[in-house]
């Protein structure tokens, strides 16, 4: 009887270490965790986000997905309370640049694009296929990342110029 349990746990142990993430895994929101970044001599801040980030990604089953990301203690920016008609958009450009201009920080902490996403099974890599994005020149940028759902946490890693960031999101749906 212990023998039979032995080798029903084992069973099970090696099933749940074998589990490989899905495209079902990921279809869902998440919330950012953390955004880390390992560098040559340890860890270090985000670049782009420094420490205390937050976000929202959701994938879709129909391929589409959307991210958001801001840094934090991002300062406050006058904005209108409303979005500005055709005969205001000069004097609502003017304020947006002196704003850019006051603290490019709150603006230049914040990013956000959509577009369609594929994953590749053998390599656990998903890519997003930007269409549209904060910034006009990445409309049509392609970012591939390993990803790996474990529980109700999803890590992406990616590693550039010696450097590997991982963003680790928790699941909302």
């Amino acid at each position: 009887m212990a023998r039979a349990i032995f080798a029903l746990t084992v069973t099970a142990l090696c099933a749940a270490a074998d589990k490989r993430t899905t495209q079902q895994d990921l279809i869902g929101a998440w919330r950012l965790v953390s955004i880390e970044v390992q560098g040559p001599t340890g860890r270090e801040a985000d670049p782009f986000y420094g420490n205390g980030s937050r976000g929202l990604l959701i994938y879709d089953a129909s391929g589409w997905f959307s991210v958001q990301i801001e840094g934090a203690d991002r300062p406050p920016v006058q904005v209108p309370g409303a979005r500005p008609v055709a005969a205001a958009a000069a004097a609502a450009a003017a304020a947006a640049a002196a704003a850019a201009a006051a603290d490019s920080k709150a603006l230049n902490s914040y990013y956000a694009y959509f577009g369609t996403w594929s994953f590749d099974p053998t390599t656990s890599v998903v890519t997003h296929h930007a269409k549209g994005a904060l910034y006009p020149s990445e409309d049509a940028a392609v970012y591939p990342q390993h990803v790996e759902v474990v529980g109700r946490r999803m890590t992406f890693s990616r590693t550039q110029n010696g450097k590997t960031q991982t963003k680790v999101w928790e699941r909302v749906s």
